[in-house]
């Protein structure tokens, strides 16, 4: 009987060897792709950066161009906000800050 006590050894360790070989097979797939998928998104993403405009120092400055927009005519300030907006998206459409549609 020793054969037989054996073999009900060794067959869950050749399944368990198995299963363990699956696994790895598995993890270093989704490693794979993971990695081909980061490899993608950073590409794109230096695509997006190399065509999107570089903003301006109007854009960039603490007031932003909001604020450029209201000191050049004092009366802008006292518009409602909806006109003040309104006025805005042209005014900055007039100065070609707008970014470029795709």
């Amino acid at each position: 009987m020793p054969e037989s006590d054996a073999q009900t050894v060794l067959i869950p360790l050749y399944v368990a060897l198995g299963l363990l070989v699956i696994l790895l097979a598995l993890a270093f797939g989704i490693h794979h792709r993971l990695t081909r998928i980061e490899k993608r998104l950073s590409g794109a993403a230096e695509r997006r950066d190399d065509s999107a405009a570089n903003p301006s120092s109007a854009e960039t400055s603490a007031g932003g161009a909001f604020e450029m927009f209201l000191a050049e005519e004092p009366e802008r300030r006292k518009l409602p906000k909806r006109e003040q907006f309104a006025d805005y998206r042209k005014w900055r459409q007039e100065k070609g800050l707008n970014w470029p549609k795709p």
